[in-house]
């Protein structure tokens, strides 16, 4: 049986050089993604669409902002799906991306990303994917992410209740 989730983020854009993060991977040292954690909207989307396809809650649930994750990698957040979901009856099949900034080129950064990424689910290079899209003058004050999931659930009990 298979499931699918959806995930979705965003942050405002703000100039300074604490660093935007993408994927785990500094894309920028101009701007930066204004956020309790690092910003990072593609992990945090990646996160809600695996975290929606496996029903076990949501970001925010998991990782509330408290001091703890003030200023965290959210790199360090996948390290709750590899260890809770991925392989615990949950494989991922696909997961598909789309990150919208206007002022930061990620063309340059996307086999880093793509490794960064794939790296900390533990899953091969061919089950993900990210497009860049600059939001043709719409979105300049802001990054976003929007990212599809598709697990595998075998053996994953109540998936085949009638």
């Amino acid at each position: 049986m298979y499931r699918t989730g959806i995930g979705y983020d965003i942050h405002p854009l703000k100039r300074g050089d604490k660093g935007l993060y993408i994927g785990g991977v500094k894309v920028s040292d101009i701007y930066y993604a204004k956020a309790h954690s690092d910003g990072d909207v593609l992990v945090h989307a990646i996160l809600d669409a695996v975290l929606g396809a496996s029903c076990k809650g949501n970001i925010g649930a998991l990782f509330p902002e408290t001091a703890e994750n003030l200023n965290r990698r959210s790199l360090e957040f996948l390290d709750y799906l590899r260890s809770k979901i991925i392989g615990h009856g949950f494989r991922i099949v696909n997961i598909d991306s789309v990150v919208i900034v206007e002022n930061v080129r990620l063309t340059p950064y996307l086999e880093e990303i793509t490794k960064s990424i794939t790296e900390a689910l533990g899953i091969e290079k061919s089950r993900f994917s990210l497009k860049p899209k600059s939001g043709n003058g719409m979105f300049a004050d802001s990054i976003q992410a929007y990212v599809t999931c598709l697990l595998s659930t075998e053996g994953v009990r109540g998936d085949n209740d009638a």
